[in-house]
């Protein structure tokens, strides 16, 4: 990796490689500009000596016309014929002297004006090679610079080797440890298939035990039922063996609709009353068919029935020992029923309050419980992660469905109960047929888990209401998404999120963690409003 690196020069080191051919490329020119002054310095010398010359021939020219004067003037006009040539020619030679000595003037001239110019040249030349002399002494400051860098680099190259050399050490350790703890991955996922196995025979056989322990209460169960009509019958002071919870349930005439006939719905605009529950939380609420009554169950261990028009307390149901998780009344309303988490669903009569019957057999607390339409069934569902359908008269449970996997709610299909619905913490949502306790078809629906579940009145769709902050209508009979509704602001409670559809089916609605209400239309998904009302 390192000589991969080293193969090809750093920017830093062809910065530096440019600067210093751009330097011997100044050095070059200086040194032309060296030579030049030079040649010029010896072209001056040259001009000065020949300039020396002219100067003394003019002196010699000069003394040699003043011999000449002299010497005219002492022969005075000259004596015939003879002295008017000397003359003539002694002139002719003044003549030529003084046209040379102006020729040496004028010669003189041009070598000073020459001089001259060679002199300012000089000057230039020399101002020059103090530029360059200044600009060399920079750019040897900015070599030393560059040096002294190219040395921290190198030095800093070594330091990021040895790094790399470190690290790549450390990359060797690290890639062993991987391999085996992918080893180990291997090992504990081989392990993790073992206990899987393992817990599903284990599940196969406390299902099986829990069935056989069922069957046994439920004979119990009858036993001592049968003991107890017997006894009646025997005592002379009983008369007939009729009593009064049978008289009470044979009085109810079957129920053969599915539900009521309802006009049409209007989405509700605002509170039209409030009630003070009196409860420091409250965890389910159910009124009856007529609108008359509205039952309450909470933190406390009292179910309270309100005048649902005027908001007076009616009467309060006794029995539970533990908080009330959720109130149901049946069709015909007549009865209530409530989930405790005392391990312990009651029914009351609803006319007079009266206890009627406890159903007992899970061995956690019942979350939810509710009457098929004619109330001759109740179905229960425990954090034993069972589902119980029980004999509403006799008090017995007939069938017990285990569940895989913990659930939040349930809701019939149909008005028998042949068919329900579950809600379950790991995001599926599950068909079941109570009549064989098996499971008929599962989805997936939602990314986080299935908080409620609600089925329209032929049964044909279920509305769900997840953590993940959408509610779903879905087909029951291929569980899949026909509506999906969403809202800015929704956050539903993880604990009692509970989703509802309207009498005719055309709003869903549910509860935001904030207090506010959301009314969504489930043919479009849209959402009609929102109500601030706690």
């Amino acid at each position: 990796m390192a000589q991969s690196r080293g193969a090809a020069p750093a920017g830093w080191e062809a910065r530096i490689l440019a600067q210093l051919e751009q330097r011997e490329v100044r050095v070059a020119t200086v040194a032309k500009v060296i030579q030049s002054y030079t040649r010029l310095a010896g072209k001056v010398g040259e001009f000065a000596n020949h300039s020396r010359d002219a100067e003394a021939r003019s002196r010699e020219v000069q003394g040699e016309h003043e011999r000449l004067l002299t010497s005219y003037g002492r022969n005075g006009g000259g004596v015939g014929a003879g002295g008017g040539r000397g003359m003539s020619l002694a002139q002719q030679r003044i003549a030529d002297l003084e046209r040379d000595i102006e020729g040496l003037k004028e010669e003189r001239t041009l070598l000073y004006r020459t001089q001259g110019t060679n002199a300012q040249r000089l000057l230039d030349l020399s101002d020059k090679m103090r530029d360059t002399d200044e600009r060399l002494r920079q750019q040897e400051l900015e070599i030393m610079d560059a040096h002294e860098a190219l040395r921290r680099s190198n030095a800093k190259i070594d330091d990021l080797r040895a790094t790399l050399k470190e690290k790549d050490g450390t990359i060797q350790i690290l890639q062993d440890e991987m391999s085996a703890l992918q080893l180990e991955i291997v090992q504990i996922e081989d392990r993790g298939r073992r206990l899987q196995s393992e817990n599903d025979d284990l599940v196969k056989r406390w299902m099986q035990k829990m069935n056989a322990e069922a069957e046994k209460i439920n004979t119990v169960t009858e036993e001592l039922e049968l003991i107890k009509r017997k006894s009646a019958a025997l005592s002379p002071r009983m008369g007939p063996a009729v009593f009064e919870d049978d008289q009470f349930f044979g009085a109810q005439p079957p129920l053969t609709g599915v539900s009521a006939q309802h006009g049409a719905s209007l989405a509700p605009r605002n509170a039209v009353g409030k009630i003070d529950a009196r409860m420091e939380e409250v965890h389910s609420i159910a009124i009856s068919s007529s609108g008359e009554l509205l039952a309450v169950g909470g933190q406390s261990t009292t179910v309270k029935v309100f005048d649902a028009e005027t908001g007076e307390g009616v009467f309060s149901l006794t029995g539970c020992l533990k908080a009330v998780n959720h109130v149901e009344i049946s069709t015909d309303n007549t009865m209530l029923l409530a989930a405790s988490s005392d391990h312990t669903a009651r029914i009351w009569r609803l006319d007079t309050g009266r206890h009627l019957k406890s159903l007992t057999g899970h061995i956690g607390s019942i979350m939810v419980a509710k009457f098929n339409h004619d109330a001759s069934r109740v179905f229960t569902y425990s954090q034993d992660r069972t589902i119980k359908v029980w004999d509403t008269q006799r008090g017995l449970c007939i069938k017990t469905l285990f569940m895989e996997s913990s659930c939040h709610d349930f809701t019939l299909l149909d008005s028998a109960g042949s068919r329900i619905a579950t809600a379950h913490v790991n995001n599926a949502v599950r068909i079941w047929d109570t009549a064989s306790g098996k499971r008929v078809r599962e989805a997936t629906l939602h990314k986080e888990q299935v908080m409620s579940v609600w089925a329209s009145a032929t049964g044909t769709r279920i509305l769900t209401n997840s953590y993940d902050g959408t509610l779903k209508l879905v087909s029951t009979d291929t569980l899949d998404v026909i509506t999906v509704m969403s809202a800015p602001g929704y956050r539903p409670s993880r604990n009692w999120a509970r989703a509802s559809l309207s009498p005719d089916e055309r709003y869903a609605m549910a509860g935001s963690i904030d207090g506010r209400l959301f009314v969504w239309d489930v043919n479009s998904g849209d959402l009609v409003r929102t109500l601030d009302i706690h």
